[in-house]
């Protein structure tokens, strides 16, 4: 029973990093490393709506992630794997 409700663990792990992946930053993290040096090259107005306009995309992406059905099956694949976990003992 406990190996079973590791493998449960382990797939809705990787399930919730696809679905992290897919639904909410993508590949956002690529294009980060300009962003920041862009950003600390000036404190100038068009830098505060720099700043706004990437603190906006990163709430979109969090309610996208919110929004995600695999998000809530991995998080509820979890939480079995953890019940399955305490049964077993």
């Amino acid at each position: 029973m406990a190996s079973i409700a590791d493998k449960v663990f382990m797939g809705s792990l990787i399930l919730m990093m696809i679905a992290v992946v897919v639904s909410g930053i993508g590949f956002q993290f690529v294009n980060w490393k300009s962003q920041v040096t862009n950003e600390l090259e000036g404190e100038t107005q068009t830098s505060s709506s720099r700043k706004k306009s990437v603190m906006d995309r990163q709430d979109k992406s969090l309610k996208r992630i919110g929004r995600s059905y695999l998000f809530w099956i991995a998080l509820a694949g979890m939480l079995i794997s953890i019940g399955l976990s305490y049964l077993s003992k």
